[in-house]
C-alpha cells in the first residue's frame, strides 16, 4: 500500500476512535443513537473532521476540496430525509465551521511545528469551540433570537466542540508519534 495513503487512512482512523472514545466517556452509548444530538454530533463530525484533516494533511488541493464537498453532500444525503430544512442549514454551517477550525488547525501546525506532540493538540478544541460559538451566533441571528436561550446554546455547541476536537487532536498526535517511532525503528 502507496505510505501516503496509509497515512491518510490511519490519521483518519486514529482521529476518529479517539473522538468516539471521549464521546463515549462523556456521553455514554447515546453517542450511537442516531436520534440523539450527542450522536449527531459526536459521531458524526468526528468523522468527517478525521476525513477532512487526513485529506488536507496528505492530498493535494483540487482533492481536498472535492473531499469537503463530498462529505457535505453525504451530511445531506444521511440526515436529509430525517430532517427539516432548518436543521440541514444548522448542520451545513456547523460543517464549514469544523472544516474552517481544521483548516486552521493545519496551518497553525505547519506554522508552529516546533510545539510539542500533545501540547499542539488542545489548538484544536479552541479553534473549533470559536468557530462553534461564531456558527451558534449566526444561526441564532438567522432563525429568531428570542426563540433561543443563548447562554445554553453556546455552552452546549462549545461543549461538543471541545469533545471531538480534543479527540481528533489526540488521535492525530498519537499517529504522529506512533508513525515517528515506528519510523525509527526501521532505520
Amino acid at each position: 500500500m502507496n505510505n501516503e495513503i496509509k497515512n491518510l487512512l490511519l490519521t483518519a482512523l486514529f482521529g476518529f476512535v479517539i473522538c468516539v472514545i471521549l464521546g463515549l466517556l462523556f456521553y455514554g452509548t447515546s453517542i450511537f443513537f442516531v436520534c440523539r444530538s450527542a450522536s449527531s454530533v459526536v459521531v458524526a463530525d468526528g468523522f468527517y473532521g478525521a476525513v477532512f484533516y487526513s485529506v488536507l494533511r496528505y492530498c493535494k488541493t483540487k482533492e481536498q476540496i472535492l473531499t469537503g464537498i463530498a462529505l457535505l453532500i453525504l451530511q445531506i444525503i444521511i440526515w436529509g430525509k430525517l430532517a427539516h430544512i432548518t436543521f440541514l442549514i444548522r448542520d451545513f454551517v456547523f460543517m464549514l465551521s469544523l472544516f474552517g477550525s481544521i483548516i486552521c488547525y493545519n496551518l497553525f501546525i505547519n506554522k508552529y511545528s516546533s510545539i510539542p506532540l500533545f501540547l499542539r493538540s488542545f489548538a484544536l478544541p479552541l479553534l473549533l469551540g470559536l468557530f462553534n460559538i461564531l456558527a451558534t451566533l449566526i444561526l441564532i441571528i438567522i432563525f429568531n433570537p428570542s426563540a433561543v436561550k443563548i447562554n445554553y446554546a453556546l455552552f452546549h455547541n462549545a461543549q461538543f466542540a471541545a469533545i471531538i476536537g480534543l479527540g481528533l487532536g489526540i488521535g492525530f498526535d498519537l499517529y504522529e508519534i506512533m508513525k515517528n517511532k515506528l519510523f525509527l525503528k526501521r532505520i
